[in-house]
């Protein structure tokens, strides 16, 4: 199985496709990690890439996510195609891997615009210095990340709340994007996750609760899909119909950019839970205060493993210039993965390439 996998690897390699464009999620930790791709999705059994998850499907390492808190989901890459809308799901049929059934993929939370970014200075991405850095031995180029989720010319990160009901057990989290500036595109990508701390899996409450979310929006797969939001360039924001109760809106959406999409109402969203914030910005800045602390763990993030604080920066000419800090080494936008010191993943303890590649960095 692990020669078969290093084939794999070294065959996408080879691909005449790069990977420079586009974002991909890294935390929480993605399925089939060392494969996944920063391309939009094609139909399911259509080439590479499909629908639902690119069809990755390996378990590097499933993230505890505590329902009624919050899970850290950050990003790399330098093309945020001037950022977008997006959505964060959640899909309890398939294990250990997933369900293909769109009707399995139920909406948690969703942010109108400014997902994964805003981007004010340039067309739309980061691809000119100071992009740097990359994502595994692939090297797929990262950008200057803003460390919360209000920065501007930078890679955000969001703290995404996980509603109190939810069923206990493993699942599978997903985000959902449509970008901002280009033609009719989607990208999705998964993460296998346990959720604790919600209502016992074998009670019907949480049945009803996940039953209850809307089916997270579903648009632009060429032959698979009903609609296509806007193909004629910059229209702004889309709004997606029917977010659910949970998210934030960031920026203001277009009509426009719906394309030949249901041009949706403005979204009004509650707070997922009494015991925290009712958007991603107001937990993101939380997280953010918390960060000054070496020893402050981030128990609502899924990423438990805390070890010092580690500063980003980027040095440009003779300045050198703070991009972020954060709690854990884990948040480094350099380390591709969870990694700590030893160079496992997740403090296994057990080496990961990965993981031994961003030491020597």
């Amino acid at each position: 199985m692990a020669s078969l996998h290093l084939l794999l690897s070294a065959f996408l390699a080879t691909l005449p496709i790069t990977v420079n464009g586009h974002m991909l999620m890294n935390t929480p930790t993605p399925f089939s990690p060392d494969l996944v791709s920063t391309w939009p999705l094609n139909a399911p059994g259509d080439g590479r890439f499909p629908y639902p998850c690119q069809g990755m499907t390996d378990v590097a390492f499933r993230t505890p996510v505590t329902a009624g808190s919050t899970t850290l989901v950050n990003f790399t890459g330098s093309a945020p195609h001037g950022g977008g809308s997006c959505q964060f799901g959640i899909n309890y049929h398939g294990l250990p891997a997933y369900s293909a059934r769109p009707e399995d993929w139920r909406t948690i939370y969703t942010i109108i615009g400014g997902c994964p970014a805003e981007i004010v200075s340039t067309a739309g991405n980061l691809e000119e210095p100071p992009y740097f850095r990359g994502y595994g031995e692939r090297e797929i180029p990262d950008a200057v990340h803003c460390g919360d989720d209000k920065g501007v010319d930078c890679i955000r990160q969001f703290e995404v709340p996980i509603p109190k009901g939810l069923p206990n057990g493993d699942a599978t989290f997903a985000w959902m994007w449509y970008n901002r500036i280009t033609k009719d595109e989607v990208y999705m990508m998964c993460a296998p996750v346990t959720v604790t701390g919600g209502v016992e899996a074998d009670r019907e409450e949480g049945k009803r609760f996940v039953e209850a979310l809307p089916v997270m929006f579903l648009a632009n797969i060429k032959g698979f899909t009903n609609c296509s939001t806007s193909r004629t360039g910059d229209h702004g924001v889309f709004n997606i119909p029917n977010p659910g109760r949970y998210g934030v809106q960031l920026i203001e959406p277009d009509p426009r950019a719906a394309g030949d999409c249901p041009v949706a109402p403005p979204a009004k969203f509650d707070a997922p839970g009494g015991d925290h914030a009712s958007s991603a910005s107001s937990a993101s800045t939380s997280r953010s205060a918390s960060a000054s602390s070496a020893t402050s763990t981030s128990g609502s993030s899924g990423r438990r493993t805390s070890t010092r604080v580690v500063t980003v920066t980027q040095v440009m000419g003779t300045t050198t210039k703070t991009v972020a800090a954060a709690g854990t080494t884990t948040t480094d936008p350099a380390r591709p993965y969870p990694c700590t010191q030893d160079g496992s993943l997740h403090g296994s303890g057990v080496s990961n390439a990965a993981c031994q590649y961003a030491l020597l960095r």
